[in-house]
């Protein structure tokens, strides 16, 4: 497995890594480092692979297309762990490096498997750092969908996160449907248990009236406008909180933004938090939210993992009119939605519940059953069956 980020953590990837040693497949991981992390670790019986990068050369992959600097560094060192070690397949998690990934694995005759966590063409195009000036410079030359449809043609087997992302897939990307699956990204059973829950951190927030949201900080993920809400929800509602947990992209600053609203009594940013203390966060909550913006095809065609997550701890969500999971909410009536932008329907759909609790008591029980369904080990049985053929 190839991932282009320091590791661990990844939830996904370590859920896919258990899984697959279950089913008697011995994997090693490669990943860069910023840190002074051992180049080669031995965790939970596989084997981890690092490379130092430098912040420049890993800043130069947002023009991948343009410049070979990046692509050169992940194939040297590929190359210098696949001339020692013999592997059958090659998996490859987003979609920058399949390049890299087709290449070795015609050199060394492995499979080749992308795993695609976003429909990766329709959102870069929406990163922040693609639309400065710069930015839409290199997006202008950077054709991504060709890029996309080359190369995950040339896989033995890609991966998506939802049923709807695998037709586009099939569709725009003119995939052959029997090398596409679907693995949402649903919470083990064991790691959203109520039983686990840390009496310290639900101490914390006894007294406040908890919004919660976990999960990566950019503008595309609606931060700023729950933020802007919050102007108008502590004027009725006293001890009001937005509690943010969760990993700022480079070009997003939680800490400015508060200041900026002059909201510092009313947001507190935890930073990122490790998954066996995530669910205690959610239960100390009393509101889950994600509520981006719902202009692109991506995310009108996926559930984030957040909203299973919040589920399985039986807690009301808001969530935007982004199709997937407005539906999947709403028809389940676990939550409600509400229009990006519209401050005043957001506010008024966090005062109802906080003026009448007994909603989020009706909601949490049909939340907990709806989540039984959605755990990983239900959802990635076609994932370990496709796995077992190749």
């Amino acid at each position: 497995m190839v991932l282009e980020s320091e590791f661990p953590p990844d939830e996904r990837v370590e859920k896919e890594i258990e899984s697959l040693q279950e089913k008697g497949f011995d994997l090693s991981i490669a990943a860069y480092t910023f840190s002074q992390k051992p180049a080669i670790e031995l965790i939970n019986g596989y084997r981890i692979y690092r490379k130092a990068i430098s912040r420049t050369l890993y800043k130069s992959s947002a023009a991948i297309l343009l410049l070979p600097f990046y692509f050169i560094f992940w194939h040297r060192f590929l190359n210098g762990i696949l001339k020692r070690e013999k592997f059958d397949i090659i998996h490859i998690h987003d979609l920058p490096l399949s390049k890299v990934g087709y290449r070795l694995s015609q050199r060394y005759g492995m499979k080749l498997v992308c795993d695609q966590h976003e429909y990766y063409s329709n959102w870069i195009v929406r990163t922040r750092h693609y639309n400065t000036m710069a930015g839409k410079m290199i997006r202008f030359f950077s054709n991504w969908e060709k890029y996309e449809r080359k190369y995950l043609q040339k896989a033995d087997m890609v991966i998506t996160v939802e049923d709807s992302l695998k037709k586009i897939y099939i569709e725009k990307v003119l995939l052959s449907p029997d090398r596409v699956i679907t693995l949402p990204n649903t919470p083990r059973k064991r790691d959203f248990l109520s039983n686990d829950i840390d009496p310290e951190i639900i101490n914390r927030y006894k007294d406040r009236f908890v919004l919660f949201y976990g999960g990566s900080l950019d503008h595309l993920r609606g931060i700023e406008f729950i933020a802007d809400c919050m102007v108008e929800l502590k004027k009725e509602i006293d001890n009001i909180l937005f509690l943010v947990a969760g990993k700022e992209n480079r070009a997003f600053s939680m800490k400015r933004m508060i200041e900026r609203l002059r909201i510092e009594k009313y947001v507190e940013y935890v930073g990122w938090v490790s998954l066996d203390k995530l669910s205690s966060y959610i239960a100390a909550s009393h509101i889950c939210l994600f509520v981006p913006r719902a202009d692109n095809l991506e995310i009108n065609n996926t559930i984030a993992t957040k909203i299973y997550q919040y589920a399985a701890m039986g807690k009301p969500v808001i969530v935007s009119e982004a199709g997937m999971m407005r539906e999947f909410v709403e028809n389940n009536a676990i939550g409600f939605s509400t229009r990006y932008g519209d401050i005043k329907g957001f506010c008024e759909v966090v005062k109802r519940i906080y003026g009448h609790p007994e909603i989020a008591g009706d909601i949490s029980k049909r939340a907990i059953r709806i989540a039984g369904e959605y755990t990983w080990e239900n959802t990635s049985r076609d994932f370990l069956e496709f796995y077992a053929r190749l």
